[in-house]
């Protein structure tokens, strides 16, 4: 493990900066491909809002209570973040996570539901919306007559995720800065700058609190330098420790987790293979590579213990613990291949559908023993995404894990929410029924000490046939007693990706 210097973060930068150098296409403007199926698709089929433009001047409005009643005392507001800008000057992103960040909040009291929609106003956003077109090169797209790139922050859409640390609501993305935001109006800050040289170094979109400290643990990767960045953050959102984790292969890194003592990585097999534009080009699938587990020592950071892992990939895990004798379980959404980032997500901009079952995520337990022994096992049947925990047992040995769910038969997405005890293999699950389209559940605890699983699902969805976008509210225990409330609101937002929830105070 190598401490973080300012020398190794400006390395960092420029090495992220070097893509400038490289010949970057440009498409004709005229006749966009791209553009034109989608709004082909657009014109018949709803199903194509969840990745519509978001309304430059966003959404500020009232849900529409359609069932259900708000449980006493429930008050707090959900944060959801994703991509909201895909198109300008009738050309169209190639790639879904190239969407400018689209922040929205639903404030939860006892006067009903406001939600509240605005861009991030990254540097990136503020030139291109003053010059009324793309001009950044992104993770999977360049645009017509692109700019050139100097470091990370240049294409940073921070349109990934979010965290609260203290008062302060940050926009995530994968390569670059957090993103400041007013967690009450929405407004855009500026660039989090931690000090000691890191500004604009890899600050990832999955940091991890632990329950009992508030600590606040992420990485950032660089793949070309085949290394990881760790972060340490205080409760309060002061910088605690930043260092170098050398020696990692260059294999897309989503996601991590924790256990009571270690930092845990799965490198899939989409690996670094040399620098391309757009970016994402510059991963390939490889069958024949292994998964990398890294467990790194919280204390030591020169501790690292590897397991060797069948092929695949991942974006999501749900947690994971550690046993006495060193032994780490973990859950995880595993996919045979990368097809959804190198092929799907390009499908979706089209207004397609992904229809490649075979490679779509599975529930996964993963055993990562002493002595290297490792062992993968399916956790029922389906394909899911997005698993989530109880946030009070994050990185602790723990039952259950909620997730959104489909069938080979539902190409389009998913339509349930469930919840599968990992002990046992029981679960319990809620399908809302064709035409409407869940993302990621949220697990709100009933209270601060209430017992595991006691509590709250909450999560947004498209409404197909309505054309609008809905939540729904359940019991965590019962998801198939069906949505405790359910609101609309009068319009469709596009999907977001991850969120989070602040408790009690509104604005």
């Amino acid at each position: 493990m190598t401490a973080l210097s300012r020398r190794d973060a400006l390395q960092l930068l420029a090495a992220a900066g070097g893509a400038a150098a490289f010949n970057t296409p440009a498409f004709a403007r005229q006749g966009d491909p791209v553009f034109m199926d989608y709004q082909a698709a657009a014109a018949n089929d709803p199903w194509t809002l969840i990745v519509r433009d978001a309304p430059a001047a966003g959404f500020d409005s009232r849900a529409e209570l359609i069932s259900g009643h708000v449980p006493d005392g429930f008050t707090g507001t959900l944060y959801r973040n994703g991509p909201g800008r895909f198109s300008r000057q009738d050309w169209r992103y190639r790639h879904w996570f190239d969407g400018d960040g689209f922040l929205q909040s639903w404030q939860i009291g006892p006067d009903g539901v406001h939600h509240r929609g605005r861009f991030i106003e990254t540097d990136k956003w503020q030139i291109e919306e003053a010059a009324g077109r793309f001009i950044v090169p992104a993770l999977g797209s360049v645009p017509p007559q692109p700019g050139g790139l100097t470091g990370p922050d240049d294409m940073n859409v921070a349109n990934t995720s979010v965290i609260l640390l203290g008062d302060e609501l940050l926009a995530l993305w994968e390569g670059g800065s957090a993103w400041s935001i007013d967690p009450d109006t929405l407004d855009s800050r500026g660039a989090r700058r931690w000090g000691n040289g890191l500004d604009g170094v890899p600050f990832s979109a999955h940091p991890k609190r632990e329950p009992e400290t508030g600590i606040v643990w992420n990485f950032g990767q660089d793949a070309p330098g085949a290394r990881l960045i760790l972060w340490k953050i205080g409760p309060d959102g002061t910088l605690l420790d930043a260092g170098l984790l050398n020696d990692v292969p260059g294999g897309m890194v989503h996601d991590f987790v924790i256990t009571e003592h270690s930092l845990v990585f799965l490198v899939g097999s989409y690996r670094f293979d040399r620098m391309r534009l757009p970016f994402i080009e510059s991963f390939q699938f490889d069958e024949d590579a292994p998964m990398l587990a890294i467990a790194v020592d919280k204390n030591d950071w020169s501790v690292r213990r590897s397991w060797e892992l069948p092929p695949g990939f991942l974006f999501h895990f749900g947690g994971a613990w550690e046993e006495a004798d060193g032994t780490i379980r973990l859950d995880a959404a595993l996919s045979q291949d990368a097809r959804f980032a190198m092929a799907g997500a390009y499908d979706v901009m089209r207004g397609q559908a992904e229809t490649q079952t075979d490679s779509q995520s599975r529930h996964m337990l993963v055993t990562l023993a002493p002595g290297g022994r490792s062992r993968v096992e399916a956790l029922g049947a389906g394909y899911i995404e997005f698993p989530q925990v109880d946030p009070r047992l994050t990185g602790l040995r723990r039952r259950d894990t909620w997730h959104i769910a489909w069938d080979a038969d539902q190409p389009r997405g998913a339509t349930r929410i469930e919840r599968r005890n990992l002990h046992t293999g029981a679960h319990d699950a809620f399908d809302h029924g064709p035409d409407i389209y869940v993302e990621e559940p949220l697990f709100i605890p009933a209270a601060p000490d209430a017992p595991e699983g006691q509590g709250w699902i909450l999560h947004t969805a498209l409404n197909a046939g309505a054309r609008r976008t809905e939540l729904h509210l359940f019991n965590a225990g019962h998801l198939s007693d069906g949505p405790v409330a359910s609101w609309r609101l009068g319009y469709a937002c596009p999907f977001g990706f991850h969120g989070c929830w602040r408790s009690g105070r509104l604005a």
